[in-house]
């Protein structure tokens, strides 16, 4: 499970890499999608990704923004994060929480994992169609690209 983490954090530094290419405006444009720009999907995505690293550390939540000025400040704060859940140890548990509506839950830790990957995949693809509606390419964020990019790098 693991190597899906590694790929989940891959993918995100890829997209928000190739965002920083594009013009700036183009992170707070407004249109209509499963977020209103592209900066609310990738800040959805970040609280979310909180949200269960908390939960699997048995923690408090603590996300210290609610909106990212530019895209250089989501890539910091997506880092940050990222690399504390790059550096975590995997532990086979069964977390139990609680709801944001306060019901109580359990799952496994390999549960929550998938969660915050496939949660990750949904909302990059739903980034690059937003990418396309405002007239600029997306980028493909596949699991089997990270795996032929991490093949290349071990030869």
């Amino acid at each position: 499970m693991e190597n899906k983490l590694d790929y989940h954090i891959w993918a995100t530094n890829k997209l928000l890499s190739y965002l920083r290419s594009l013009p700036e405006e183009i992170f707070h444009k407004g249109l209509q999608s499963v977020f209103p720009s592209v900066e609310r999907t990738l800040y959805h995505l970040y609280e979310v990704d909180a949200l269960w690293f908390s939960r699997l550390k048995q923690q408090e939540i603590l996300v210290e923004v609610d909106t990212f000025s530019s895209v250089s400040e989501c890539l910091t704060y997506f880092q940050t994060l990222h690399t504390e859940m790059a550096n975590w140890k995997y532990r086979d548990n069964t977390i139990s929480y609680k709801t944001s509506i306060g019901d109580a839950c359990q799952n496994t830790t390999e549960e929550i994992l998938y969660h915050i990957v496939n949660h990750g995949t949904y909302h990059r693809g739903n980034i690059t169609a937003m990418l396309w509606q405002l007239g600029e390419k997306g980028m493909s964020t596949d699991y089997i690209y990270y795996l032929r990019e991490k093949d290349t790098v071990k030869e």
